[in-house]
């Protein structure tokens, strides 16, 4: 099983920030938030972390909480010594919020 650390997921993170006019532009019809931890999860998957089951947006569940909650049990089962992926998703969230100009 791969492994990730709290600092390769801070990086990942820092990445998706960086790359976020990118990630962005390619949306659909989710909202910049749930675009955000779309791409989260996605380089996670291709880092070699595996998700057990898919990301299920049934209307019931909102996509961006969907994808929160794939992603925290992603580094839940792979993350070693264990941490909160939660302080590190909201900072990215924040950090977009706070650019386009929205209180959450």
């Amino acid at each position: 099983m791969t492994i990730i650390d709290s600092k390769q997921f801070e990086e990942i993170c820092e990445r998706i920030w960086r790359d976020r006019a990118t990630v962005l532009k390619g949306s659909g019809q989710l909202s910049g938030d749930a675009t955000l931890m779309r791409a989260v999860f996605w380089r996670l998957c291709k880092a070699g972390i595996k998700a057990k089951g898919c990301v299920h947006t049934d209307g019931a569940t909102s996509p961006l909480l969907a994808y929160r909650l794939v992603v925290a049990r992603m580094v839940n089962r792979s993350g070693r010594p264990a941490f909160d992926c939660a302080p590190v998703l909201n900072e990215l969230l924040e950090r977009y919020q706070n650019e386009v100009g929205h209180d959450r």
